[in-house]
């Protein structure tokens, strides 16, 4: 069931929650053209190991009330009225895609409330990089587009995502992903079942996800030296959204993180396959 906590300038936040409502907390975070029911394949995991997740829409999507002018720098503040409405004080987060940063933010700036940090797959700082080579081309292009041609943007979202039918996206998604991560949607149920995380990102228009991209392609405003919680950085070895350098940089510049590359998971699969492990480490690791 989607909840909502109203924040200080009067937008709702909403969240949905899985595995044990009294559980060990985890804060998790949804990638790009998703939403915050993209946690939900780790729901038994969650139930299984008492570990309660809570998974927000970021402004503007799925059924969270848009920001003007949102940056990545502005995450934490929602993040800490969130859990202060929960009566959540310590809580670890993890971040799946476009939620690394999300995750990683929250690291450095609520250090004394963050126990652990797991990066999933997680997009890093460009500024660090120098160069968005080795990215998908999808997430090249839109992030091409939200900068010059935001209402080109707009209509490919509406046309691939939030116009289509829901058997068109199941097919195109299909196309898009290797075979370890069709078999996870089609271990999600039925087409509607396996879209909905996607669908549901929309559900408010385009502009929140192109928003998104925004955040996506800025600089990250911290140093990731500010993060001194226990990071663990997870792939899957058949993802292809980015290349091998991406979580060695992370890794390089995170002063506690280690990484697993999982042996044939891929981008949508890791979460589902893995859930167990990395709720672990979230819940069992503390900070020093």
């Amino acid at each position: 069931m989607t909840r909502f906590v109203t924040m200080a300038d009067g937008r709702e936040l909403a969240y949905e929650e899985y595995g044990d409502p009294a559980g060990t907390p985890v804060l998790s975070f949804h990638g790009g053209l998703s939403s915050r029911l993209d946690a939900a394949p780790a729901h038994e995991a969650a139930l299984e190991l008492g570990v309660r997740i809570v998974s927000p829409d970021r402004p503007g999507i799925g059924r969270s009330t848009f920001q003007p002018g949102r940056r990545l720098l502005d995450w934490p503040d929602d993040v800490a009225t969130l859990t202060d409405a929960l009566s959540i004080d310590r809580f670890a987060v993890m971040g799946w895609s476009c939620g690394g940063p999300y995750a990683a933010v929250c690291g450095a700036r609520l250090r004394e409330r963050v126990t652990t940090v797991g990066l999933l797959s997680s997009a890093v700082p460009f500024e660090l990089v120098g160069t968005t080579k080795g990215l998908a081309r999808d997430d090249r292009m839109l992030l091409l587009l939200v900068r010059w041609a935001p209402w080109l943007a707009s209509l490919l979202l509406r046309v691939s995502i939030a116009d289509a039918t829901e058997t068109r996206l199941y097919r195109e998604m299909r196309r898009t992903f290797p075979a370890v991560d069709r078999a996870a949607l089609e271990e999600r149920g039925s087409v509607s079942d396996a879209v909905a995380f996607v669908k549901e990102s929309m559900r408010q228009g385009t502009a929140g996800c192109l928003q998104d991209y925004r955040v996506f392609g800025d600089p990250w405003g911290f140093d990731l030296g500010e993060v001194t919680a226990p990071v663990h950085i997870w792939e899957g070895s058949e993802d292809t959204t980015g290349p091998p350098e991406y979580r060695e940089l992370l890794r390089r510049h995170l002063p506690r993180a280690q990484v697993t590359v999982v042996p044939g998971e891929g981008h949508l699969s890791l979460l589902p396959h893995k859930a167990r492990a990395i709720l672990t480490f979230l819940t069992t690791q503390a900070v020093a």
